[in-house]
């Protein structure tokens, strides 16, 4: 039997906080199974006649009712992993980007995620306490390196002036 093909798309939201600092958005699935994988990034199917970039706008708002982000141009990376559904193989795919959120204030949870036992359904984060969340390695490689594509970009870039020599 041939193997389930799905593609999905999602995003990694981030916002700059008043000291400059970054946090990171998570949310608490209520649709994984395994109960240490349940923390993970916006993400979601793929409908007919959509591109990933649009997928992936279309779910983070169905999932937060964020209205107030942009995208990051520049960072598209793919995610690919196998799983068992009902005994049978499915291939992912899943195309994350990053999206840079500017008001959270209308944050809210959809049906698709549940509190965890401490009554979070998601979870604003520092790089390590958002890392410390993720399961999957590949998926925290991913984020590892969005991590650092993200303080690329937003980081005020230093010239070191040498002295005029005499």
């Amino acid at each position: 039997m041939n193997p389930l093909l799905e593609f999905s798309a999602g995003v990694i939201p981030y916002r700059v906080e008043a000291d400059g600092s970054l946090s990171f958005l998570i949310l608490h699935s209520a649709t994984v199974r395994n109960p240490r994988a349940r923390w993970e990034f916006p993400k979601g199917g793929m409908e007919p006649g959509e591109t990933p970039r649009q997928t992936a706008a279309r779910e983070f708002l169905e999932e937060t009712s964020l209205t107030e982000w942009g995208f990051r141009e520049g960072f598209e990376r793919n995610l690919s992993y196998t799983y068992l559904r009902r005994g049978r193989k499915v291939l992912k795919s899943v195309m994350y980007y990053v999206v840079e959120v500017y008001d959270c204030s209308n944050l809210a949870r959809s049906f698709e995620h549940t509190e965890d036992p401490y009554g979070h359904w998601c979870r604003w984060g520092s790089f390590s306490e958002t890392m410390s969340l993720l399961y999957h390695a590949k998926i925290r490689q991913l984020f590892a390196e969005a991590d650092i594509w993200i303080r690329d970009q937003i980081l005020p870039v230093t010239t070191t002036l040498t002295p005029t020599p005499r």
